[in-house]
């Protein structure tokens, strides 16, 4: 077995921190202040993505990777750059799926590519080539 954790503060005595156990399924995390949080993280496929009224269909599957701590959760698909984050899952998915909507109305449907920066036209490229079709509802 290992020294147990001293925490020491300014103006507090020094003591012990109780030794965390995580749920199954659930990690705990040590920040750099030396609290745990404990954290869950799961992998999703999406074969479409549906913000407002409008539903995108995609060619392969979407990977989201959602990850929930005590106070949030975050939702990313990190090979296209998009992030959406909430107090809740919920509110997470549909920031996300707002990242991706305005994403795809502020590249792909940018007509005139020399207003984009390089980074920006890969990602419509990217884009273009994940969604297979835009249905409104």
């Amino acid at each position: 077995m290992g020294q147990p954790d001293t925490a020491v503060g300014r103006d507090t005595a020094t003591g012990t921190l109780p030794t965390m156990f995580a749920p199954t399924g659930r990690v705990p995390e040590t920040m750099p202040s030396g609290l745990t949080v404990t954290c869950t993280t799961e992998t999703l496929k999406w074969p479409e993505l549906t913000h407002n009224d409008r539903t995108f269909v995609f060619n392969r599957e979407l990977t989201v990777r959602v990850t929930q701590e005590e106070g949030g959760c975050s939702f990313a698909a990190d090979e296209f750059g998009l992030l959406g984050f909430g107090h809740t899952r919920r509110e997470a998915q549909q920031s996300f799926c707002l990242d991706f909507a305005i994403q795809w109305d502020d590249l792909v449907c940018e007509e005139d590519e020399n207003k984009l920066s390089l980074d920006a036209v890969d990602l419509k490229h990217a884009l273009l080539g994940l969604v297979k079709a835009q249905r409104q509802r």
